[in-house]
């Protein structure tokens, strides 16, 4: 540091140029209000200090300041871990005692993963702040800890980059002013057994605009791509995220219930107070989105309410938008997504900004294998999804809250199995086995119209209960006139479906159903002999496994002295595994299951190479039966063969057990 102190004390006017420091380091500790150094300020406290009368008062000014290689360690108990800095570079181009103003430049390298670098400025006079800083590759997982307050976590992976330009006053609260870019590369959340929860290829932010004084929002881009998540709901209530999140009990004179608990000094919790109060003081009168964009989601879901567990598999989802704004016109939105690796869902809806109450949507369904939603079928309906595809095209319009929505439904070769006694004692059972096969048309199809309308002002206005109903009736009148559906019937009932064979969970047999329709595959190889037609295994191995193990489980149950007689056959099959003597009946067994699904138990209970065996065998006399059948009805046995299906031949098929038809000429 240069400096003439001669003439600073001659005139009380000190100048100092060229301050520089090389490699500083400085290591902080700090437990509760003190520090390491809290000691060395108190030296001396009680002194008093004097000044002399009329002085002038000292003028300073400190000009090229410069500090390199700085190094900062700094550990608190209201950390969960130390924070280091290295790299430390920083610039001050002049401080002085005639300007309330300073302007710095700043630049380190966070240790663990990251780069911050900006220029700062504070103006006393003005009562303002500013704060221009870029961070790039910061690494998210040293928060694990903090993110652990919330919620039961084993690992975060992933880094930040984040752009911010802030501009604000402690005195004027209309002076915020805020343009930034956030970005997130590769986030990964697993819950608190190590699975993964959250992914995420990249998220991205671009906000061009927060002004308070002119109360405008304005965001230049919203891009979410690749998220991927997963969701999981059980029979008694709980789900995925209140299993995941640490919630506790508060109650405070405006509210009660359930919130997240973690401690205020949380990094999460300090972030989130700072945006809560940043929008106490801004509420925007304009705001606008020039694009928003959610490409390549996927989420598995998982529903153990029924007795048999339901999975399905959304993928491709992807929303995008045109232009928000508030300032005219409207917005338009599209959506998309790939149902269970099969079908494929479509919607475009636009709204107005001004008014959430003005909608118009349309959507579209195509593909949807009906037996994916055989679970619910069984539970809700009593009756199992044997097969069937669903398309739906829907337009609904909503006016100033007044709901007018037309719905068209077309199920084709919709067939249900006979009716089950292990379904949810709250419904009421419809004849949906007679009503499907009573409403199909000539070509097996079944058209429906649903509208619906309403005013959804009117808080005892709900849409589905009014679907069900249109449906209920629907499937009554088919049961209760079927001569009449009959007689509007045209033409002779179709043909049998020629694409797939499907069995009965457990079923090794030939059954009325198998049989009528080898014999149509038969006769079809009969007339074409150049065709040859592979037989594809459809069976979902853990649902096999499942249905296996209950079945197992149940038997030997009901089973005395190592016999089971037709009437314990009857007795297993119409055993719930929630019926209570069985439940105990595990929980003797297999003590340690307690809490798990169901299925899992009888898994556990059985023995995982009992249940491997059982489905390998069951699928041997699947594979000979159906042989056998089709050579009896003449079909040559060179012409077919039973293989493993390629992905994109058993995509979105994998259910019951049965086999898909893959035809293709021989050489």
């Amino acid at each position: 540091m240069r400096s003439n102190l001669w003439a600073g004390f001659r005139s009380n006017h000190w100048r100092f140029r060229g301050l520089h420091i090389q490699a500083p380091y400085v290591h902080v500790v700090q437990h509760g209000s003190r520090f390491n150094f809290s000691d060395l300020m108190e030296l001396g406290g009680g002194r008093a200090t004097s000044t002399r009368p009329n002085a002038d008062p000292t003028v300073f000014s400190m000009e090229d300041i410069r500090l390199e290689g700085g190094k900062v360690q700094y550990a608190s108990n209201l950390l969960r871990a130390p924070v280091s800095i290295s790299g430390l570079q920083a610039n001050c181009t002049r401080i002085t005692s005639e300007s309330a103003r300073m302007d710095f430049g700043l630049r380190f390298n966070i240790d663990g993963g990251g780069e911050v670098g900006g220029s700062f400025k504070i103006d006393t006079d003005k009562s303002l702040y500013a704060v221009n800083v870029a961070v790039s590759g910061f690494n998210l997982a040293p928060l694990l800890p903090y993110l652990q307050d919330f919620m039961h976590t084993t690992a975060l992976r992933g880094s930040l980059d984040l752009g911010l330009k802030l501009q604000d006053s402690w005195a004027d609260t209309a002076a915020l002013a805020v343009s930034g870019r956030l970005a997130l590369h590769a986030l990964g959340i697993t819950d608190g057994a190590g699975a993964n929860l959250i992914g995420l290829r990249q998220g991205l932010v671009v906000l061009d605009t927060l002004n308070a004084r002119s109360r405008t929002f304005k965001i230049d881009q919203v891009r979410v791509d690749g998220l991927d998540t997963r969701f999981q709901q059980w029979a008694d209530g709980s789900n995925t995220w209140t299993k995941a999140l640490k919630l506790s009990n508060a109650t405070t004179a405006d509210s009660s219930g359930m919130v997240l608990a973690a401690n205020p000094a949380n990094i999460f919790v300090m972030l989130a107070d700072y945006i809560r109060l940043l929008g106490q003081e801004f509420v925007a009168n304009q705001y606008t989105a020039d694009s928003l964009q959610f490409v390549d989601g996927t989420l598995a879901f998982e529903d153990f309410t029924p007795e048999k567990p339901f999975r399905y598999h959304l993928d491709q989802v992807s929303i995008r938008s045109s232009r928000i704004t508030t300032a005219a016109g409207t917005a338009d939105f599209s959506v998309s997504a790939r149902l269970n690796q099969r079908g494929m869902a479509t919607s475009t809806f636009r709204f107005d900004p001004k008014d959430f109450r003005n909608v118009d949507a349309l959507v579209n369904i195509k593909g949807l294998s009906l037996p994916d939603l055989d679970a619910y079928s069984r539970w809700y309906g009593a009756y199992p999804i044997l097969s069937g595809t669903l398309a739906y095209s829907g337009q609904t319009s909503i006016k100033d809250g007044q709901l007018d929505s037309r719905n068209q439904l077309e199920a084709d070769n919709l067939r249900f199995g006979k009716k089950t006694n292990i379904h949810d004692t709250g419904i009421v059972v419809l004849p949906l086995r007679l009503a499907a096969s009573l409403l199909r048309d000539v070509h097996g199809v079944i058209n429906l119209e649903v509208p619906v309308q309403g005013d959804l002002n009117d808080p005892k206005f709900k849409p589905w209960p009014i679907v069900w109903q249109v449906l209920k009736n629907l499937a009554v009148k088919a049961a209760a006139a079927p001569i009449r559906l009959v007689a509007g019937a045209l033409g002779s009932t179709g043909t049998d479906d020629l694409e797939e064979l499907r069995f009965a969970p457990l079923q090794t047999r030939m059954g009325k159903d198998q049989e009528k329709a080898l014999g149509a595959l038969a006769e079809t190889l009969k007339k074409k002999p150049e065709l040859d037609v592979a037989l594809v295994p459809l069976v979902d191995p853990q649902q096999a496994r499942e249905e296996w193990a209950a079945w197992l489980a149940k038997k030997e149950y009901v089973s005395h002295d190592g016999g089971f007689s037709p009437a314990d056959s009857l007795r297993a099959m119409g055993l719930s595994l929630r019926d209570t003597a069985f439940k105990a009946y595990l929980d003797g067994k297999v003590p340690a299951t307690a809490g798990q699904p169901e299925v899992e138990r009888c898994i556990a209970a059985v023995g995982a190479q009992a249940v491997d065996q059982a489905v390998a065998q069951a699928a041997m006399l699947r594979e000979k039966a159906v042989l056998a059948r089709l050579e009896e009805a003449g079909a040559n046995a060179k012409q077919i063969s039973f293989r493993a299906g390629r992905p994109d031949e058993v995509a979105g098929r994998l259910g019951a057990p049965g086999y898909r038809f893959v035809m293709d000429v021989h050489d």
